[in-house]
């Protein structure tokens, strides 16, 4: 079986969305980390001091078939009337360890339910 790493970066406000999405199409694990980021527009300032909105990193291994379905997922949250509030880009995994085999029978359990 092929898998794919997917990276989402989105909005904190969003993550709960981004991730209940993934699942839904797919994605049985997620790690997820808090992070910061400069973006290409200026910062919003408030009496001098920068505002920065805290931002979510999703995780995912899934196998190559959902990367895709899943990223058409994320960017059905992530663009709003043209205007982008996250990136999420799919990295093809040559090689794999430590997955846990339940993941894997997981995966091939959804294969075989969209098969039906």
């Amino acid at each position: 079986m092929k898998f794919s790493a997917i990276v989402v970066i989105t909005p904190e406000e969003l993550e709960q969305t981004a991730i209940e999405q993934a699942q839904a199409t797919g994605a049985t694990g997620i790690t997820i980390l808090s992070g910061k980021g400069i973006g290409g527009e200026s910062k919003k300032t408030f009496f001098g001091m920068t505002f920065e909105g805290s931002q979510s990193v999703l995780l995912m291994v899934v196998a190559k078939h959902l990367s895709l379905p899943i990223l058409k997922k994320m960017q059905a949250i992530l663009l709003e009337d043209g205007k982008s509030r996250g990136i999420a880009f799919t990295v093809p995994i040559d090689h794999l360890t430590g997955i846990d085999m339940s993941q894997i029978m997981k995966f091939e359990q959804h294969l075989r339910e969209q098969d039906n």
